[in-house]
């Protein structure tokens, strides 16, 4: 199938041969028929599809598939099982030429662009501040719309999410339950303070274990070699349970700390020169030339 649809944009393709009315120009309304709705809920998760994400203009996410994949999804058995069921409202599709037709319709209903993916050297003359990513191909809308299997489509169409509805009723009680707070029973208002206290309990506990460390930290850190920590966890970036584990610790002598720097194999430099420097003798040159001067650089390897 080479098939193309020019003029995408400017909001009148052309319907392909066996369309809807060949030769006919069919606008680019923007509205959403039940049956488009229906299908585009069939395919924008579908695993045939094999959708990727690319970057919209080197900008946006967006998810984008081949032609190839939206033609085998609608004339695959899981469709015609779909299809058979009233309540889906999913159309029958006999072959390639109607699966087109439906596809001009998410077309015209602006929930699937064309799109062309650009390659590296592309990128660049489209728009020098544009910078390749590896993960994320990027992409441009195309004008013309070529229903070719290997071309690439972008989907502008977002799956309701099916707790939006209850979400929103959820944000509506709560937000009428705080500003009818007055007119609570009594029992839901002791409710409310007994658990407000609880709270500003622990907050409170958490700061006073905060003190306690702390102050047990420098008291340690002056009486004894190696300091004591209370919680030693208790800041790090882990869980709720995690920072409360192990109970205590010990922090690690400095003394240690600069073995094991000593102990890594740093040379040292003996002599009267400068700091990094050594000085030949003379017996080191050939035929008792001047003597050579060679420098040495020491780095230390930190752990």
């Amino acid at each position: 199938m080479n098939q193309s649809i020019p003029g995408i944009q400017g909001g009148v393709p052309q319907a392909p041969g066996g369309g809807p009315g060949q030769g006919m120009q069919v606008p680019i309304s923007g509205q959403k028929s039940p049956v488009a709705i229906n299908i585009a809920n069939f395919l924008r998760d579908h695993p045939i599809l094999k959708q990727r994400t690319g970057l919209l203009n080197n900008k946006e996410d967006i998810e984008f598939f081949r032609f190839k994949r939206y033609i085998r999804a609608l004339t695959s058995e899981e469709y015609k099982k779909k299809q058979i069921n009233t309540k889906n409202g999913l159309p029958p599709i006999k072959g390639e030429q109607e699966a087109a037709k439906l596809f001009i319709m998410l077309i015209q209903s602006q929930m699937i662009i064309p799109v062309t993916k650009l390659h590296y050297q592309e990128i660049k003359q489209t728009n020098r501040s544009w910078k390749p990513n590896k993960a994320k191909p990027t992409l441009v809308p195309s004008n013309k719309a070529n229903l070719e299997p290997d071309s690439y489509f972008a989907w502008t169409y977002t799956k309701p999410n099916p707790f939006m509805l209850l979400y929103g009723v959820l944000t509506i009680v709560g937000i009428f339950a705080v500003i009818l707070f007055p007119l609570w029973p009594n029992f839901m208002k002791r409710g409310v303070w007994y658990l407000s206290m609880g709270c500003l309990g622990l907050i409170g506990l958490f700061f006073g274990i905060a003190i306690i460390r702390l102050i047990i930290y420098v008291v340690t850190l002056v009486a004894l070699p190696r300091a004591f920590w209370l919680y030693p966890n208790l800041f790090e970036d882990c869980g709720v349970l995690e920072s409360f584990q192990p109970l205590y610790g010990w922090e690690e002598p400095k003394k240690t700390k600069k073995g094991k720097k000593k102990a890594s194999g740093t040379p040292a430099v003996a002599g009267s020169g400068s700091a990094g420097s050594a000085t030949t003798s003379g017996s080191d040159a050939q035929g008792g030339s001047a003597p050579v001067k060679r420098k040495v650089i020491l780095e230390e390897v930190e752990e």
